[in-house]
């Protein structure tokens, strides 16, 4: 049973759900028992590390906002770096506050980021309109000047086994559309000073119906609509960039979110699913759908949060050191053309895989992501025989420390070097580094990769990793009404060699997306087998210094 410090230096064991309310005036009490509510671990104790019981940095903007509203005044930081309650509250005297006494005031006054006389040029029904992140303004120049209508489009996929009722589903859709202005969002890169984000009031997704008699015709609906749909560039002037399709079958029903990647990022395609399941069961039933408040910061305070970094000459200088290596790869500054990332490379990841991974990652106190990490730079430096200097692009997650930033849906990530001067022999170091490099970044992370690359005058890495934790999809099993099952996502970035780690319940998947004019599919299936024996043997052994062996070459 876990433990705390009693007056007398001793120690008593806290009994499960013994936690003070936000009243009690306690930081570790309050501390503690934020950490059980959303880590779901009942038995905490004061040493306990954040991510040993299986922590990871959208828990920790439930657990920091949670705190907040309690009187503590967490940060980021505190859970990242410290991640113990002691640690936390030794790091610093932390003393409560009157209960929601941490969180700061709200910024988002509708258009209050654009100058004056832009504001006088919003068209007639905008909401609210922003100027577009630089993340945003360099997918749509990449869209324009490509003209591939499968850049940036991502489609997320399910099966419902349950009938369609079309009406209730119409009902869901709009309420989402009501609930999240992302879904009403387009881009107007002419009209005002800057290139800007408009929210429209009454803009709504499309949304269409097929129904097929059996699941053979049902099937060849759904990919025929996926087919034309990623054949059919999404107009970013015109609301909505969002698109849902539903083939009905006479037992259950498939459904697809069609979107422009500008607008939303993984997990807020993962957030809008399960929202809109939840809408849906409950007009279907009858009930509440019970969805937690939105606040209307979370976009404003991230665009805030990029321009203070894109002014920062510390995380200009932090973000160069980590770029200023040889290319592993390819010389990118040779290569004029937008990257056509068709090619996919992709294995499964098994349950007993992933459980394993993520027994590593809590007994080293290190994100499951930086354990990924971790197996993705060995394979990285085996099949590009390096054994220094390797950078990667990472994504971080660039959700602000608003209250309620993890339910927001939009664009808040960012692709940014990361580099390892040398790799560790053992697992458990270079796992130490990966979570070290993204903890050291994430004081930097808001900072626009553009100006990276004016500054160097090339891309500063050729190879990016992203790892996807869909935790939000646990939510669905409590709706018994309507059980889904089938998922499954599509998505095209203008990476040339890009890895991705996705999680979903017990199960993952690797997805490896190249451009074969930049790298040759024999040398990415190389990587790909590298990066498996990598998995297995740090699970085999944590600590252990062996390498996977060399396969083959890298490179055309």
């Amino acid at each position: 049973m876990a433990e705390s410090r009693n007056e007398s230096g001793g120690t008593e064991p806290l009994v499960a759900g013994e936690c003070a309310s936000a009243g009690s005036g306690d930081p570790a009490e309050i501390l503690l028992g934020v950490l059980r509510e959303h880590l779901s671990v009942q038995e905490i104790g004061m040493d306990d590390r954040f991510y040993a019981l299986g922590g990871d940095s959208l828990i920790a903007l439930r657990v920091l906002n949670d705190a907040r509203e309690q009187g503590v005044p967490l940060t980021l930081r505190d859970l990242m770096v410290h991640q113990s309650v002691r640690a936390i509250l030794g790091s610093r005297p932390v003393a409560a506050a009157p209960a929601g006494g941490g969180a700061p005031a709200g910024s988002a006054a509708p258009f209050s980021l654009l100058d004056p006389e832009d504001r006088a040029r919003i068209p007639e029904g905008v909401q609210d309109a922003l100027p577009a992140s630089a993340l945003q303004t360099g997918m749509l120049y990449l869209c324009e000047t490509s003209q591939d209508p499968l850049l940036y489009h991502s489609m997320d996929g399910w099966e419902v086994a349950a009938r369609f009722d079309e009406s209730s589903f119409r009902t869901a859709l709009d309420a989402l559309a009501r609930r999240h202005p992302a879904l009403r969002t387009a881009f107007d890169f002419g009209g005002l000073s800057v290139p800007a984000q408009l929210v429209w009031a009454d803009a709504r997704p499309a949304l269409t119906v097929e129904r097929a008699a059996g699941a053979d015709e049902g099937d060849a609906l759904l990919r025929a609509w996926c087919d034309q749909q990623l054949a059919t560039p999404i107009d970013w002037r015109a609301p909505s960039l969002v698109r849902c399709h539903v083939v009905a079958l006479p037992d259950s029903f498939h459904t697809v979110l069609a979107v422009h990647h500008a607008v939303l990022d993984g997990w807020s395609l993962s957030r809008l699913a399960v929202e809109l399941m939840t809408l849906y069961a409950a007009a279907h039933d009858g009930t509440d759908a019970e969805l937690p408040a939105l606040s209307p910061d979370v976009q404003h305070d991230f665009l805030a949060a990029e321009r203070s970094a894109a002014d920062s000459p510390a995380a200009a200088a932090h973000w160069l050191r980590q770029a200023d290596a040889p290319a592993l790869l390819f010389d990118a500054a040779k290569h004029h053309k937008t990257p056509d990332a068709g090619g996919r490379v992709e294995f499964a990841l098994d349950a007993p895989l992933v459980r394993a991974l993520s027994g590593v990652a809590r007994m080293l106190g290190a994100p499951l992501k930086a354990v990924a990490l971790a197996a993705h730079v060995r394979a990285l430096g085996t099949w590009t025989r390096r054994d220094h200097d390797i950078v990667t692009g990472l994504v971080f997650n660039t959700r602000p420390e608003s209250a309620g930033s993890d339910l927001a849906a939009g664009l808040f990530l960012n692709t940014l070097p990361v580099r390892f001067a040398t790799v560790d022999a053992t697992w458990a170091g270079l796992i130490r580094a990966a979570a070290d490099a993204e903890s050291e970044g994430a004081a930097h992370q808001a900072y626009p990769q553009a100006r990276i690359v004016e500054r160097l005058g090339r891309p500063p890495f050729d190879v990016t990793f992203n790892f996807m934790h869909f935790h939000a999809y646990r939510e669905l099993d409590r709706l018994t009404s309507v059980p889904t099952r089938g998922w499954w996502r599509r998505g095209k970035p203008s990476f040339p060699f890009h890895v991705n780690v996705e999680i979903s319940g017990a199960e993952g998947q690797v997805r490896i997306g190249f451009d074969p004019a930049f790298v040759a599919r024999a040398s990415v299936e190389a990587y790909a087998s590298t990066l498996r024996r990598a998995l297995a043997a740090l699970v085999a052994n944590p600590v252990s210094p062996a390498a996977p062996s060399v396969p083959g070459n890298r490179g055309k």
